[in-house]
């Protein structure tokens, strides 16, 4: 396949990018790769559900957004999305291509936490940030990673040192309200061995015509660390989603992601951890709900490298209208990742006659003492649990809100942030309570 057709992406735009001369050299190198890469095809089996091949790359390569000094200066809207913010260590807030502003709790900034824009920290912390950067996911990925890398600014730099551990947890929140623009969110946490730290990665966006977002996350657990990371995917209808999140587990290290998914009109979400050393736990929790014609495709790999590792995956969606979902896990245990135990399952739930899901697990097993296994179902209500409830005068819709509900339960008691569950709990309610298509 021949790469897509572009007027925005050129030259020009690359060099018109604020502070570009100070990453030239990785953008110029992820120009080219971003030129000579194709499209991904639908003919290879990781893209064999998303289409991309008609997909025009012309929207505005860099939108200012509104930088403000304080919290008091971001407008309404933007801080409203944001949600409880004063149950923060820290929030950055970028908006469309700017980084609005950049709060930490002044007493981690003495204990030498960094919470910054990408493109500040690799002008105040470069020795930091160099060896991390695109290192987990590579400029020449795809022709999507390697726009990204060109195009990106902006973006969120974690750093937390050895043996610190934050209590409240640390946000992003990325909100595009810039029709036709296209935004490369980029989240970079580098967790020092021992320490703990929650980071909530939130995208939100109005209903817009059409706009792309092109995201990449980078999670390095050091030897011994405590990480949680949620992303919460909010962006309204007209939007485009491409995100990859891969991270790496150190020594004895635990990583728990929850990935949520309400918005855009199509979202392709990967998802991937690496359990690079021995003793390493990874928990990979999914919820999302499709409506209308909303296409979600999920991907997952967890990837054992070394022995004596847990990994645990528990995705769960539910679809109703036209609505497409794919989700396709892949679980690796290499050659001497002995005495891995790793468990994969995807469930869905269809609550209309057009909705169509897939669920395609895989095992790839390389060594001889291991505990796997998947699971994968796709279905709608259970009519038996609809006739039971009915039968005890619960009229069947609320007979089905119960049961859906129910059935996102099992995610939703794992999860030990009480805002992030209650919210979720709060758009499943409200994907309920919409009205369905005929």
């Amino acid at each position: 396949m021949t790469a897509v057709s572009t007027t925005t992406f050129d030259e020009r735009a690359l060099e018109a990018l604020p502070g570009s001369a100070d990453s030239s050299q990785l953008r110029r190198r992820a120009f080219e790769e971003f030129r000579s890469m194709p499209v991904p095809s639908q003919e290879t089996e990781e893209w064999r559900y998303t289409d991309l091949s008609a997909f025009e790359l012309d929207f505005t390569p860099h939108v200012a957004g509104r930088p403000a000094v304080t919290l008091d200066d971001v407008p309404d809207e933007i801080l409203a999305a944001a949600g409880n913010v004063r149950e923060r260590a820290g929030l950055l807030i970028q908006h469309d291509s700017t980084t609005a502003i950049a709060h930490l709790d002044p007493a981690l900034e003495r204990a030498g936490v960094l919470l910054e824009s990408i493109d500040a920290a690799l002008a105040d912390h470069r020795g930091l940030v160099e060896p991390h950067l695109h290192s987990l996911v590579p400029t020449d990925r795809t022709k999507f990673t390697a726009l990204h890398a060109a195009f990106r600014t902006g973006g969120t730099f974690l750093h937390v040192p050895r043996d610190t551990a934050i209590e409240l947890p640390i946000q992003t929140l990325t909100y595009l309200d810039a029709d036709g623009a296209a935004m490369f969110p980029h989240t970079l946490l580098v967790v020092e061995p021992g320490s703990e730290v929650t980071f909530i990665d939130r995208y939100v966006s109005p209903h817009l015509h059409r706009a792309f977002s092109d995201a990449i996350t980078e999670i390095y657990v050091g030897d011994g660390a405590h990480v949680r990371y949620v992303s919460i995917q909010e962006w309204g209808s007209g939007m485009t989603h491409l995100g990859i999140q891969r991270a790496t587990v150190g020594r004895d290290a635990t990583l728990r992601t929850l990935n949520i998914g309400f918005g855009a009109s199509l979202a392709r979400a990967e998802a991937e951890t690496v359990l690079a050393e021995p003793g390493g736990f990874s928990e990979m929790l999914g919820v999302f709900f499709a409506d209308e014609d909303q296409h979600f495709d999920h991907r997952s790999i967890q990837d054992h490298v070394a022995p004596s590792c847990t990994s645990d995956l528990l995705y769960k969606g539910a679809l109703r209208d036209q609505s497409r979902a794919v989700y396709s896990g892949w679980v690796h245990v290499r050659p001497d990742a002995q005495k891995t135990n790793a468990m994969q399952t995807s469930r869905n739930i269809v609550l209309s006659e057009h909705a169509k899901a897939d669920a395609i697990p895989n095992l790839e097993i390389e060594a001889n003492d291991v505990r796997c296994g998947h699971a994968a179902s796709v279905g709608p209500v259970d009519e038996d649990a609809i006739f039971y409830l009915t039968s005890r005068g619960i009229p069947r819709a609320e007979a089905e809100r119960l049961i859906v509900s129910g059935f996102f339960q099992e995610v939703l008691d794992r999860v030990k942030i009480d805002e992030v569950r209650e919210g979720a709990e709060e758009a499943i309610q409200d994907e309920l309570d919409q009205e369905r298509s005929p």
